[in-house]
């Protein structure tokens, strides 16, 4: 399976990445062998901690004397999505965060694993799941995502890590140095390919079916990363 390859701010491919992608993406495919591990498995030993996946918006409007809102309107045909077109960006961004997050723990869950979401949490040792939004701008670079900027785009691009919890110093991603200034995009970023990390696609305004696959497919590499490497999530 080929893995796109990602490109560095200054035009140069970053090829661990690129590596890093493609590894993981080949444990995504072993998604059926995943699920048939028996719940004694070594993996489902590791505790994981699950964190709200990055994605900004801008601030939400609020007027004075403000109308009270409209009447909901009622739900289009088809499978439902996690969020209206209607909400304000804000609130979109945090609902869709929010399911993320439930749905993941959820799925995790009924694989066997002791999955719990960050709020609050002090876990020492297992593993975290971490993620950020974001979407590439015209040149091909990779912005953080800031959903209702203004971006022409239709989909996202979901970059999901995987970090040891008693040595979580990773960062998740660099910030570029040279930022252009943009109204549509959020800021460049470059992933961190010293770390376990999946891309995924989907929709900006996206089903709920849409999410369960998506957290089927990380819940599934999970299990593969941590029967290849049980001793890798230990303190």
């Amino acid at each position: 399976m080929q893995v796109p390859a990602v490109l560095h701010p200054s035009g140069r491919l970053f090829t661990r990445i690129v590596l890093c992608f493609g590894v993981w993406a080949s444990l995504g495919m072993m998604q059926s062998q995943a699920q048939s591990k028996p719940p004694d498995s070594p993996a489902f030993k590791v505790p994981v901690l699950v964190s709200d996946f990055e994605l900004n918006s801008p601030p939400p409007i609020r007027m004075r004397n403000q109308r009270p809102p409209a009447p909901a309107e009622k739900p289009k045909p088809g499978p439902p999505l996690v969020y209206q077109e209607t909400d304000q960006p804000f609130d979109q961004a945090r609902r869709l965060v929010d399911f993320f997050a439930m749905t993941l723990v959820r799925t995790l869950e009924k694989k066997g694993f002791r999955a719990i979401h960050s709020s609050g949490r002090n876990v020492p040792a297992g593993a975290l799941i971490r993620g950020v939004f974001a979407e590439s701008d015209p040149q091909n670079r990779i912005r953080r995502a800031i959903l209702g900027a203004g971006s022409p785009g239709a989909r996202f691009l979901l970059y999901v890590g995987v970090f040891n919890l008693a040595r979580q110093e990773q960062p998740l991603y660099q910030l570029a140095d040279n930022q252009p200034a943009s109204n549509e995009y959020g800021p460049i970023i470059t992933p961190n390919n010293y770390v376990p990390m999946a891309k995924y696609e989907l929709d900006k305004n996206p089903t709920e079916e849409d999410v369960q696959k998506i957290c089927d497919q990380i819940a599934a590499s999970l299990v593969t990363l941590l029967e290849a490497n049980p001793n890798a999530f230990s303190h």
